[in-house]
């Protein structure tokens, strides 16, 4: 380290510290390093107070256990790098500031990843820095205490919030997408909303916390993303793992609880859905009344990657049951999408006589005896 010690740097554009030891050097950012572009810390410190990089355009700090600064110091050092085009942040526990009063613009910043800073950090960084509606952001937290209230899980996820409703603005008059993942074990959710504009960079979250809290994270999210009234071009909703309904402590599907807040979706994507989930889905968004059915603009619905021949039959069965003539009653949907899978070929026929338009992408069509 003492070779960093020195009063100047003055043609230093790269500079990487990497598992050192934990004793920061206490000249390294009193001296001068004017050209310096990039900057990664992995789990060593350094020292902060006086930091100005005014030509930085990259800084990462990963799994920084000493020598971490205030939030308040860090964001000071962010006020004089208006050049900085990505932040990345990981597994580092900054020291969160009592009142900070701080407020930074970085109108170069094209990507901002935030994970596992702590509980406030988050927030507190998120409401100090302001950022294009371009800038791609990744955001990961834990909420690992079972006890924890949900108005607490959520007030830490509010300014996340308060971008998705802006980026939904942005997004109005063009095509965008809002992904619902759940992890196969149940144990996190990631959320996902993009749109075709250059104006919308992608926001991702990752949650890790108790299987229950699961539903309620994708409709937290899902009631920012309505607030700005009806959607000129609605969000497609893509729905990953989604939970069973039997796994739900609230008996209330995910599709009713999404719909409350993004009535005007034509399009829903299915993926990675167990056999229980889909029936689940085609009985709330196809009831037997019609009148009360959720997402009444509902023309589109993909099936991606599922195990087609289950649901299948059990959907042409229910149709003909509901049929008195003997015959199939169509669906309301103007278009159904499988993609990925395998499926028989007179299921694909079935299937033809309850949609106009069935379409397949990456299908394996069995035959008969084959």
């Amino acid at each position: 380290m003492n070779r960093f010690a020195g009063p100047s740097a003055p043609l230093l554009e790269e500079l990487r510290f990497d598992h050192l030891l934990p004793a920061p050097p206490t000249i390294l950012f009193n001296g001068s390093a004017p050209m310096l572009r990039i900057l990664e810390i992995r789990s060593c410190g350094v020292q902060w107070s006086t930091l100005v990089l005014s030509k930085l355009e990259e800084l990462a700090l990963m799994d920084v256990k000493h020598g971490v600064p205030e939030v308040d110091t860090f964001l000071k050092v962010h006020s004089n790098s208006p050049q900085l085009t990505r932040l990345r942040v990981q597994n580092t526990h900054l020291s969160k500031s009592p009142s900070s009063q701080t407020q930074v613009f970085l109108s170069c910043l094209s990507f901002l990843e935030l994970e596992y800073l702590g509980r406030g950090i988050l927030k507190q960084l998120l409401e100090s820095i302001h950022i294009p509606t371009s800038t791609q952001c990744c955001f990961s937290l834990a909420f690992d205490d079972y006890q924890l209230s949900s108005i607490v899980k959520y007030v830490q996820l509010e300014p996340i919030g308060k971008r998705l409703a802006r980026l939904a603005d942005v997004s109005n008059e063009a095509k965008s997408t809002l992904t619902l993942s759940s992890e196969p074990s149940g144990w996190g959710v990631r959320v996902t909303y993009e749109g075709e504009t250059h104006q919308l960079g992608a926001l991702t979250v990752d949650i890790e916390a108790f299987p229950r809290s699961n539903i309620g994270f994708f409709e937290y999210f899902a009631s920012y993303l309505g607030q700005g009234g009806p959607n000129l071009v609605p969000p497609i909703l893509h729905i990953v793992n989604p939970p069973d309904l039997t796994n739900s402590d609230n008996q209330l599907e995910i599709i009713q609880r999404l719909h409350n807040h993004l009535p005007d979706t034509d399009e829903i994507l299915i993926e990675d859905a167990s056999f229980g989930s889909i029936t689940d889905a085609f009985t709330t968004l196809f009831p037997s009344n019609l009148a009360h059915r959720p997402f009444p603009r509902l023309s589109t619905l993909t099936l991606r990657e599922s195990m087609h021949e289950g649901w299948a039959i059990w959907l042409l069965g229910r149709q003909k049951r509901q049929d008195k003539r003997g015959d199939v009653d169509p669906l309301p949907l103007n278009t159904l999408k499988i993609e990925g899978g395998a499926i028989r070929a007179e299921k694909v026929e079935g299937l033809k006589k309850l949609i106009p338009n069935l379409a397949l992408d990456r299908v394996e069509i069995r035959r008969r005896n084959a």
